[in-house]
């Protein structure tokens, strides 16, 4: 009679109408076997047997404290909370009647004096609601999943025939780019002919100008000499020109004389022309100087410079000419006309701006557009056969990708999404970059490149890893983590530096609803 009374104390108070398990206070429905009042009990870490009357006797016997179950004799003790209605529980023992409401049916506190209500009922209701929701997110999120697999694949098979049509007008460019390689410079040999003809001809005809300027000249400087008018140039009439003398003395003797014009003194005006004429024009002045520094002049007291002096304004001259014949190279472009001016009278040399040079004529003009309109189709199909590859390598990299079991991933490649903070707007481009950027000025930081999915190996593909950002000061280089969630929407969730310069960026999407919702079993709710 005393050990049945013992035994009703040790149970817990059973609500009117409810069937409850006899078993002592604090213990769970699946280690109740352990206590039958009927048999002595054993310490479940199988230290001890005791008298099961000892059990919960706020006296701990057991070094597992598994003898006070509803007590807080035993520091290493638990306390099971039945929580009827909702999760389960389990506490330390010292919880138990500590005044604290730690069970929402308020087992724990049977005989504390704590004015627990039984909150059980309301908790479960607001668990139950939680549960319909996410079960309701999984669901429209595995049916978007489902979507975005179906889209993924026809996108899929709609780039590799895109790519099959872009890898077949590859091979129709490249052999037109080979045909109009062959066209461009068949054009171009008679164009570069017709252009040479056309530029001996004008070299030719500037040639023929330019003997007869010097001709010209020469027939000028040979009046200018021949002071008597007889037609013929003698010694004394070179030694009566002042500009003649070589050695300085201000006056040409008939050696000097002698040493210019040999053995031909006198000359006619043809010998002068052919013979002598290129012995002496550099000792005279251009462009309307000549007549006068040809004139003979009277011998004067101050003695004019040597003859291997030449005056500045023909070192001018000189410079000038130098400095066109360095410019005009004689290279060309493929359309450049030849220009070389035309004969110019001594007076009319020196003009600023040289007369246009000479059109080509129709059948030249005729084959420099042929070659010309070559080259313009070659480069037009060089062009296109260059897009066209990078095309197909931009579709062969992202066919290549791994995104996901069944590509569900593909729908983020070439998509940002955002998150606004109080200090940054962090931006996502998946499998390419994170950044953050100041929302109150400052230059934008890379916070990792795309390397590889990095979720644990039974689920690769709940983390992506984005690593070599911008290095941090005295540190390693940004990287982050990027920890995919179910949810209906695409968006960035949240983000974080859990440790210096490591971030750890949160992305809800369909398609990590990766399976279908299940309902889940609560134990003695």
């Amino acid at each position: 009679m005393l050990l049945l009374l013992l035994l009703l104390l040790l149970l817990p108070p059973v609500a009117p109408g409810s069937v409850e398990v006899l078993r002592p206070r604090g213990v769970s429905l699946s280690n109740h076997h352990f206590y039958e009042a009927s048999k002595p009990f054993t310490c479940l870490d199988g230290s001890a047997t005791i008298d099961f009357a000892w059990v919960n006797d706020d006296y701990c016997d057991c070094r597992d404290g598994s003898d006070e179950p509803g007590t807080a004799a035993c520091p290493n003790g638990r306390f099971h909370c039945t929580n009827a209605g909702f999760r389960p529980q389990n506490i330390p023992s010292a919880h138990v009647n500590d005044g604290v409401c730690d069970c929402c049916d308020a087992t724990d506190e049977y005989s504390s004096g704590a004015a627990c209500d039984n909150t059980c009922k309301e908790l479960g209701r607001r668990e139950r609601e939680a549960l319909q929701r996410r079960a309701e997110l999984l669901r429209r999120g595995f049916l978007l999943r489902q979507q975005l697999l179906q889209e993924a694949a026809a996108a899929r098979r709609d780039k590799q025939g895109r790519l099959g049509a872009l890898q077949e007008t590859r091979r129709g460019l490249e052999q037109r780019v080979g045909t109009l390689r062959a066209a461009k410079e068949a054009a171009e040999g008679p164009e570069r002919a017709a252009k040479d003809e056309h530029r001996r001809r004008w070299e030719a005809a500037a040639a023929a100008a330019a003997a007869a300027q010097e001709a010209a000249r020469a027939e000028e400087a040979f009046v200018a000499l021949d002071t008597d008018s007889d037609g013929r140039v003698t010694l004394e009439e070179l030694r009566a020109c002042s500009r003649l003398d070589t050695d300085g003395d201000g006056a040409v003797s008939e050696d000097e004389a002698k040493a210019l014009v040999g053995d031909l003194a006198p000359v006619d005006a043809a010998t002068f022309r052919d013979r002598l004429w290129d012995t002496i024009k550099h000792h005279y002045k251009t462009q309307g100087q000549a007549s006068s520094s040809l004139v003979p002049e009277p011998p004067s007291s101050s003695p004019e410079p040597p003859l291997d002096e030449t005056p500045p304004e023909e070192e001018e001259e000189e410079e000038a000419e130098e400095e066109e014949e360095e410019e005009d190279d004689g290279s060309e472009g493929p359309e450049e006309e030849l220009k070389v001016p035309p004969p110019q009278h001594p007076e009319e040399k020196g003009a600023e701006e040289p007369p246009p040079s000479p059109p080509f004529d129709a059948a030249t003009q005729a084959l420099i557009d042929a070659a010309q309109r070559a080259r313009e189709e070659l480069e037009e199909a060089e062009r296109a056969l260059k897009e066209t590859e990078e095309s197909i390598r931009a579709l062969e990299q992202e066919l290549a990708f791994d995104f996901g079991p069944q590509g569900e991933f593909s729908y983020l490649y070439n998509q940002c999404y955002e998150l606004s903070t109080s200090e940054y707007i962090y931006r996502l481009c998946p499998f390419k970059r994170v950044s953050q950027k100041p929302k109150h000025g400052g230059a934008e930081t890379n916070l990792g490149t795309w390397g590889a999915w990095a979720g644990p190996e039974h689920d690769r593909f709940s983390a992506m890893k984005y690593e070599h950002g911008t290095g941090c000061w005295q540190g390693p280089n940004r990287a982050t983590t990027v920890k995919l969630s179910c949810g209906t929407e695409t968006a960035v969730t949240a983000t974080t530096e859990p440790s210096r310069c490591e971030y750890l960026m949160e992305l809800v999407t369909p398609a990590a609803c990766r399976t279908p919702p299940s309902h889940e079993d609560h134990d003695e709710l």
